[in-house]
């Protein structure tokens, strides 16, 4: 699923999502969440029939929006939806509807813009932090090339349970597999043979694993953003934990909602398992 706000923006996840079904033959659903306001003196019958109006309104905008940047990159939309809602939350409207509907990505532009900046700005931190379905943020400057590898950044807890959901998605758009892994002097003075054999059983599955030591002088954003420089992944891979206390939300970032802010490539966040 592709949510916009129909600012020039928001193309970027339109355009990401056209190359996702190219490769993988997804179904398109394109999402836009308004907010249209009752007046005080307005009769119920009144607004409902005014709200109508304007939501039938929005969604002959969001397919025109789509048709353009379908026409600029050359691709063919296959029998997508569109669906409009009236929320004054986008991120919990936008959930709502992708768990209902068993939706199996959603796909947003990392920065929004026109009426709805105040929204757009931040709902792709604010979904990474409380989806239940994976989050793809996009850069706004993204131009569609083919998804030909895809980096997990792995903690190596439930590596094999993670790396199944991250098979599942490369397979699809039939992309390579890479890990980055940023071991500490822990790992390393206790477990090298551990290492060694694990990258010998990621390379039996055909994963291309690439572990180096963990520098506690730069954030591990700044790292995983070298690592980005480095390898040139298509699209980078993350598990976000939601069930940081109180203490941790406060003195502790979120890598995922910090890199996002950044990447230059397309984020896929999945929520951590536990």
């Amino acid at each position: 699923m592709v949510t916009t706000d129909l600012s020039s923006n928001a193309a970027a996840a339109i355009r990401f999502g056209l190359q996702m079904a190219a490769q993988g033959g997804f179904k398109l659903v394109f999402m836009h969440v308004a907010e249209v306001l009752k007046p005080v003196k307005w009769t119920e019958e009144f607004f409902r029939d005014f709200e109508q109006k304007e939501l039938a309104g929005l969604e002959q905008q969001m397919k025109a929006q789509v048709m353009e940047v379908s026409a600029g990159t050359g691709s063919t939309v296959i029998d997508p939806q569109y669906v409009v809602r009236n929320s004054s939350s986008v991120p919990a409207n936008v959930v709502h509807y992708a768990e209902q509907q068993n939706i199996k990505y959603i796909c947003i532009a990392r920065k929004g813009g026109g009426h709805s900046m105040r929204l757009f700005g931040s709902v792709a931190a604010t979904l990474i932090e409380k989806s239940t379905v994976p989050i793809i943020a996009v850069p706004e400057d993204y131009q569609p090339s083919t998804i030909s590898s895809v980096c997990y950044a792995s903690d190596f807890q439930k590596l094999y349970e993670e790396l199944k959901d991250v098979r599942e998605f490369s397979d699809s758009i039939k992309a390579t597999l890479e890990l980055v892994h940023f071991s500490s002097p822990v790992e390393e003075t206790a477990g090298m043979q551990d290492l060694a054999e694990l990258q010998e059983d990621l390379a039996r599955l055909q994963v291309i694993a690439h572990i180096e030591a963990l520098n506690y002088e730069k954030p591990l954003s700044q790292r995983l953003a070298e690592a980005v420089e480095r390898f040139k992944p298509s699209i980078m891979v993350m598990f976000t934990r939601q069930d940081r206390s109180f203490f941790e939300k406060i003195f502790l970032s979120s890598v995922s909602a910090e890199f996002v802010s950044a990447s230059p490539i397309p984020l896929l966040v999945y929520r951590k398992k536990v």
